[in-house]
């Protein structure tokens, strides 16, 4: 069952219960789908030790099997799509069973909601939001499914992160991989999966005093995530347009110029005290060109995210660097990472 399909089932990879205090089952099997490349992570869960990495594989695929923004949602033939991922099973020799699905950022829009006061109950906070997005969502919020994360802060007032997304899209998703025997047991966004992963890095960044970044750089689009304290303040996902995916250059010019704007909102508007640290994930473009667009917009401190310090790096495959930030949205999702 998606994560997205109940209004009120929490992104868990942004539930600040499940992150302090609890460590939800999730399923030891994820597959982030990307375009042009399916990767899938399976690990084997330890009690109180690190999850050891049993099995990873990173498989091209055709373009058109992820759409390309929430406004194209075609994902083109499922048939293809369930055979990729039979393929993905077999090379991988994992059994297919409950396995989480990663969806690239840009099928979804999300954003910080601020309500006036805290609803008394979820039928009052379906309502208020549905009256909050109506404007600003691109398709019918009757097609939508949508999830909510309750940030924490002061006052009456009650903030929310909120993604919505259109349930054909999750559905058709679901139905290849059923068809593939797998049993989708969550379905959720590649940046939110980054951050369960990263949080200890977050966390060790924002104990300095400062407020820290997620930067996820995929070839399609890039997405900005700023923490300050235990509260996400700042999320911004942009889609390249056409032709600037395969230009190099040309990303890194819409890269610097998005997040310079990203940064001036956050100072001037969001009080920012400044970004002390930022963690990075850089598959296209890679963080050779990353680090440069970011000093160059005043970040002092970069460091890319350390897959390594997830699982048991004694056991299991070797892991490139490259591979290691190729896999990352799924390992958050399969080692279940809460905590430090």
């Amino acid at each position: 069952m998606s994560t997205f399909a109940p209004l009120l089932t929490t992104l868990k990879r942004f539930d600040p219960e499940a992150l302090l205090h609890l460590r939800p089952a999730f399923p030891p099997v994820a597959v982030e789908i990307d375009r042009g490349q399916l990767t899938l992570v399976r690990v084997r869960p330890r009690r109180r030790e690190r999850p050891v990495l049993e099995a990873f594989r990173i498989q091209q695929a055709p373009e058109h099997e992820v759409g390309t923004t929430i406004f194209r949602p075609n994902l083109g033939s499922l048939d293809e799509l369930t055979r990729q991922a039979r393929e993905l099973f077999d090379k991988t020799g994992t059994k297919p069973g409950r396995v989480s699905l990663i969806l690239p950022d840009n099928l979804a829009k999300v954003s910080i909601v601020t309500l006036p006061e805290r609803p008394a109950n979820r039928k009052a906070l379906h309502e208020m939001l549905r009256f909050k997005l109506r404007r600003s969502v691109p398709c019918r919020l009757e097609d939508a499914a949508i999830s909510s994360w309750s940030l924490p802060g002061a006052g009456p007032e009650h903030h929310l992160l909120v993604a919505v997304v259109m349930r054909s899209v999750i559905e058709q998703y679901e139905a290849a991989f059923v068809a593939a025997g797998a049993r989708p047991g969550l379905v959720d966004l590649c940046t939110p999966s980054l951050f369960n992963l990263a949080r200890p890095e977050l966390a060790k960044a924002l104990s300095q005093g400062s407020d820290a970044a997620l930067l996820n750089c995929t070839r399609n689009y890039f997405t900005l995530m700023i923490v300050r304290a235990d509260r996400v303040v700042f999320y911004r996902c942009k889609t390249y347009a056409g032709g600037e995916e395969d230009d190099s250059s040309g990303r890194m010019a819409v890269m610097a110029r998005e997040l310079t704007s990203s940064l001036s909102y956050y100072t001037e508007k969001l009080e920012g005290r400044g970004v002390g640290t930022v963690i990075v994930r850089a598959v296209a473009p890679g963080l050779d060109e990353v680090v440069p667009v970011l000093e160059r917009i005043g970040v002092q401190s970069v460091r890319t995210i350390d897959t390594a310090e997830a699982i048991d790096a004694r056991s299991g495959p070797r892991l490139e660097p490259l591979d290691g930030q190729r896999l990352a949205p799924a390992l958050g999702a399969a080692s279940g990472r809460t905590a430090a």
